[in-house]
């Protein structure tokens, strides 16, 4: 990777963009895809990942509530 900057003139400039129209902005929607834009192996993978972290999670509350629990035998 290069990280010799060259162009230091367009870290100078500054875009300025006008505030969007908000009552405008629903006329747009029909450009929308209708299909999901993230692909399925995708979700399966993301799916998996939070299952794993959800997991986890639950592991290490039941861990903390088992220290911070008395002895049930006295």
């Amino acid at each position: 990777m290069n990280t010799n900057h060259n162009d230091t003139m367009s870290s100078k400039k500054s875009l300025h963009l006008p505030e969007p129209d908000l009552t405008n902005i629903t006329p747009l929607s029909h450009n929308l895809p209708s299909t999901p834009i993230i692909p399925d192996a995708l979700k399966k993978s993301v799916n998996a990942v939070l299952r794993i972290l959800r997991v986890r999670h639950t592991q290490l509350n039941d861990q903390a509530e088992t220290k911070q629990q008395p002895n049930q035998a006295d």
